[in-house]
């Protein structure tokens, strides 16, 4: 409504004012039209009546100078051309045209004209000729005056002159002037008669002005008239603009009211009205401002409180849905790498942490950070080494583990000293990077154990720009997940645990199966699967699903040692082929502890724990064969006798775990070795690359060694290991002496211990 009673408004006063205008220029082009029509005839009329009575009085004046008496002593004829009283008078006259060529209506003829003798038409004869004797123009004495057959009034030789000469011929009675027009063009006459004391003409005076010098008077005065025309008519114009904006300008205001109010600009008023007629309309205008205001504001506080009910409800929906996915994660390692990710985005945090609780250290274990990752080139992730935080400390997380309390500090750099921690500058400068606000929260079991620290910095806005502290928002939605999370915490723990055990009952049987070694087969293998997943452009939940699954059969990629004879798998000389041939079925026998196939984890497990042995040329074993469900963990060969498993045909998971598996059995230190230098395990497992091991594993290994290094940091703690193992052919053998029974070498490759 009030954008409509906008556009009506504006639309009024635009066709008032268009209209005012329309009428101040028509006005203003007729009034100087008109006063130039009128100023120009006024002009012309004055002008013209100027120069004629300019003409009679000259003509009058020169008269008066020349007596009757000079006039009778004129000779006639050629004679008189010399005669003393004719050079006087012929001087006289030429001097009234010498006098007179500067003026703006000069005078060009100046003559003296007698009673014809000679029959002119006129009545008159030219007796003396002002104009010099050289000019063509010079009339002779006794030449017939020839009047002009064009004329814009009476002659005054006409006929209706009452004095006459002897001839015949109409005398003015006075001096007059006349515009005539003949063959030397249009002119001003001037004529004044000489008398005689008896009152007769004895001659004419004549004095001829150019009707072109009129002209030019008559535009000069013309230009002046439209000048001041145009300026008399500009200022009416602006007078009359001057007088319309006055009258309008309330209407203007009011125009402008109704827009800022459309436009919800519902702060502004107006002021007091420049007349008393406008007092009730800038009142009611005013009134309805007011009330559109108290009800915006009254709609933006309701608006506000559905927001707030709104966010609260998706903040307690997307934490549902959080809760739902991680308990859908199995493994400890991959579902805190998910809790730290989904923390940050449920507060928009630029970074974060995990801390884990070990004794009376927590170890930094888990690290996102954006703005560090963006300095990276691309592909490649920020890599934290492992390191150790004293929980009874002055660290921020150390308290926060201690007390059971979450600390928000809204700048790291400005905390009280009187407080019972600080902030260690020191990471920060080491990594370039700036921590303002912080919040730590503490990790808690159902039993009220600490298990952790999850630690949040540097919360954004919405467009990405920092914000300063956290919410109550933020503080109450990181309450309701750490809950969440804690249980989630709590149940990948018992996996984890229930995978060790298992692995220990392995460690017990064979002591090179150990926690730390699965632990960094795991995350090697995460790291080799998840750059290899975004090459073939997988799906980031596929990815996530997947990652789960493989750290958790990672570990248990050799648990069928549970089922190998100690007489074989402790014998510290070399096996016999009878013996080998059992070593190698502790493949079958582990991947016979999954036979159900009850869920992806168990085929998963199956794929790893059978064929983590195989080699991309095909000379591993088992080779592709189905698990039996005989007791005795038989198998048969799906491809017939002797079928061999190659290249693409292994599964992805199995190739993942064989290059992570024989990359830390050359990495670490056994009892029976030293670990090799890394540069001599990459050069090893590059040479075997295409042979043994999947070459495209092996570079994604290489390309991504940063990242393993940092798991090598994390799980480096291993018990002493088993016997020493022999070196065959340039090649790592396990423990035992797996040789083929006849003795001979078995072909060069890297078994895993």
């Amino acid at each position: 409504m009030a954008v409509a009673l906008r556009e009506v408004h504006v639309g009024a006063t635009l066709t008032i004012r268009g209209r005012v205008g329309l009428w101040l220029v028509a006005a203003v082009l007729l009034s100087t039209f008109g006063m130039s029509i009128v100023g120009s005839a006024i002009t012309r009329r004055v002008v013209r009546e100027g120069i004629e009575e300019r003409a009679r009085a000259l003509a009058g004046t020169v008269a008066a100078r020349i007596s009757a008496a000079e006039v009778g002593a004129l000779p006639q004829g050629e004679g008189a051309l010399n005669d003393p009283a004719f050079l006087r008078i012929e001087d006289r006259l030429h001097s009234v045209v010498e006098a007179n060529a500067n003026e703006s209506s000069p005078v060009r003829f100046c003559y003296l004209l007698v009673p014809t003798r000679s029959g002119a038409a006129s009545g008159w004869d030219f007796a003396v000729d002002g104009e010099p004797r050289s000019s063509p123009a010079w009339d002779p004495p006794g030449r017939p005056f020839v009047l002009s057959e064009v004329s814009t009034q009476k002659s005054p030789l006409g006929t209706t002159a009452s004095d006459r000469t002897a001839v015949g011929a109409v005398i003015p009675r006075g001096p007059s002037a006349v515009f005539i027009e003949d063959s030397g063009g249009q002119w001003v006459s001037g004529y004044a008669p000489i008398r005689t004391s008896r009152g007769d003409v004895v001659a004419l005076l004549v004095v001829d002005i150019p009707y072109a010098g009129y002209l030019a008077v008559v535009d000069r005065l013309l230009v002046a008239s439209l000048a001041a025309s145009a300026a008399i008519s500009l200022l009416v114009f602006a007078g009359a603009s001057l007088g319309v904006s006055r009258l309008l300008a309330p209407i203007q205001h009011v125009r402008a009211f109704i827009a800022d109010v459309s436009e919800g600009r519902i702060d502004k008023r107006l002021a007091a009205p420049p007349s008393p007629e406008y007092s009730a309309l800038y009142r009611e205008l005013n009134s309805m401002a007011d009330t559109l205001q108290k009800r915006e504001e009254f709609a933006r506080q309701n608006l506000q409180l559905v927001r707030d009910v709104s966010k609260q409800q998706e903040r307690l929906k997307s934490i549902a849905e959080v809760d739902e996915s991680l308990h859908q994660i199995q493994d400890i390692d991959i579902l805190i790498e998910r809790i730290l990710a989904e923390a940050r985005e449920l507060t928009r945090c630029d970074a974060g942490s995990v801390m884990l609780r070990d004794g009376d250290d927590l170890i930094l274990s888990f690290v996102q950070n954006d703005t560090l990752t963006k300095r990276l080139e691309k592909g490649k992730s920020v890599v934290v080494k492992s390191l150790r935080i004293p929980v009874h400390g002055r660290s921020i997380a150390g308290y926060a583990a201690t007390s059971g309390r979450t600390v928000v500090i809204d700048d790291a750099y400005s905390i009280p000293a009187d407080k019972p921690y600080a902030f260690n500058e020191e990471v920060d400068r080491k990594s370039g990077y700036r921590t303002r606000s912080m919040l730590s929260v503490p990790l808690r079991s159902s039993a009220g154990r600490n298990i952790g620290v999850l630690q949040l910095l540097n919360p954004l806005n919405e467009d990405g720009t920092n914000r300063v502290g956290f919410s109550p928002e933020d503080l109450e939605s990181i309450a309701h997940f750490a809950s969440a999370a804690t249980v989630a915490l709590e149940r990948a723990a018992l996996t984890r645990s229930i995978v060790l055990r298992m692995i220990s009952m392995a460690e017990m049987r064979d002591p090179s199966e150990t926690g730390a070694h699965v632990n960094r087969v795991a995350g090697y293998s995460v790291i080799l699967y998840e750059q290899w997943a975004r090459r073939h452009a997988l799906p980031e939940d596929r990815i996530e699903r997947e990652r789960d699954l493989l750290r958790i059969v990672a570990m248990l990629h050799d648990v069928g040692k549970v089922g190998i004879p100690d007489a074989i798998l402790k014998k510290p000389g070399r096996l016999t082929a009878e013996e080998y041939a059992v070593m190698k079925t502790h493949t079958i026998v582990g991947a016979r502890l999954f036979g159900d196939r009850d869920s992806a984890l168990d085929q998963s497990a199956i794929d790893v724990a059978l064929h983590h042995h195989e080699r991309w040329d095909g000379g591993g074993y088992p080779g592709d064969v189905s698990v039996g469900d005989d007791q005795k963990g038989g198998a048969s060969a799906r491809g017939g006798e002797g079928a061999r498993m190659s290249g693409d045909a292994i599964p992805l998971f199995a190739r993942i775990v064989a290059v992570a598996d024989v990359f830390d059995a050359l990495s670490s230190k056994r009892k029976y070795k030293e670990s090799w230098p890394e540069e001599r395990v990459l050069t090893e497992m590059k040479a075997n690359a295409g042979t043994q091991f999947d070459p495209e594993l092996v570079d994604i290994l290489v390309e991504r060694i940063d990242e393993i290094r940092a798991v090598s940091s994390r799980y480096e703690n291993d018990p002493e290991p088993a016997p020493p193992p022999t070196v065959v052919g340039g090649s790592v053998q396990p423990a035992q002496q797996v040789l083929p029974p006849t003795g001979d070498p078995a072909p060069p490759q890297i078994h895993p211990s």
